[in-house]
């Protein structure tokens, strides 16, 4: 039992849900417990020491350039959600862009990119790529120094790492307009394969994920900051590198899941 501050905005009791003891498979998760908030219910990581940091985002830059046509691809449900719902020309911002690929996308439809992205690396590429308006910075130093308002604002699996996350909704609110467009991609908890793989479900990242939403949690939570979630769609990782066996297992748990109305990856648009 540990009790640690919440998204609840209470100081919580959370009972162990997921432990990680004597691992054969996950074996650099060993000592990680996962949480269950005994008030609200959402999934937290506490790392193997008390009062222990979680490991730094690494974002692949190099293996996300080697993949670019795939992540494109990946990435063009978003740029076509945006477009759907976000005026031309608008300024959008980008929280973790890493090597830019996304924000290039967009760039190309005749939007004003911006992005954020800590990782040195990967923040070069994408400099590189994009010129002005590409900061080695996360948004608390951002929001500190510009007066730039957005018409849209991404967080595509970045949220999950974020320990204070209503402090970052607090800056979220203040540099995006009124009516603007906030995209969240998150790991879902609530789907079959991680409720039959459980702490082996690979999306869960015990040494990177401080947060483990679902998507009911998560609608729930954009609805009390005050934004109106206008879209919530999911999809299963295909597992493209696993064997011909183990393929079709994950398949049929996929069609489970899409029978359900549910996915490991869920992908939600809300209006401020």
């Amino acid at each position: 039992m540990r009790t640690a501050p919440c998204v609840c905005k209470k100081r919580s009791v959370f009972l162990p849900y997921i432990t990680y003891r004597k691992e054969t498979v996950f074996k650099n998760y060993e000592g990680i417990i996962i949480g269950k908030c005994n008030n609200c219910g959402i999934l937290k990581t506490f790392p193997k020491k008390r009062g222990g940091n979680f490991n730094p985002i690494v974002t692949k830059s190099k293996e996300y350039e080697k993949r670019k046509k795939e992540f494109e691809e990946m990435f063009r449900p978003i740029v076509e959600r945006i477009l759907n719902k976000v005026k031309p020309n608008a300024k959008i911002l980008d929280v973790g862009c890493s090597s830019g690929i996304l924000l290039s996308l967009l760039k190309q439809k005749g939007f004003e990119v911006y992005g954020l992205e800590p990782n040195k690396q990967a923040y070069a590429i994408a400099k590189k790529k994009l010129g002005k308006g590409i900061f080695n910075r996360k948004l608390s130093d951002y929001v500190r120094n510009q007066k730039v308002f957005f018409d849209c604002i991404i967080y595509n699996h970045v949220l999950e790492h974020i320990e204070k996350v209503n402090e970052e909704f607090s800056m979220i609110k203040k540099i995006l307009r009124k009516n603007g467009i906030l995209i969240v991609g998150v790991p879902n908890t609530d789907n079959i394969i991680f409720k039959i793989r459980g702490k082996y479900w690979e999306s869960l990242l015990p040494n990177e994920h401080v947060w483990h939403f679902s998507a009911k949690y998560l609608s729930g939570y954009l609805a009390r900051q005050g934004f109106e979630v206008l879209n919530v769609c999911f999809e299963d990782d295909a597992r493209k590198s696993y064997s011909f066996l183990k393929r079709i297992y994950f398949t049929i748990l996929s069609l489970v899941n899409k029978t359900i109305g549910t996915g490991e990856a869920m992908l939600l648009l809300a209006k401020k």
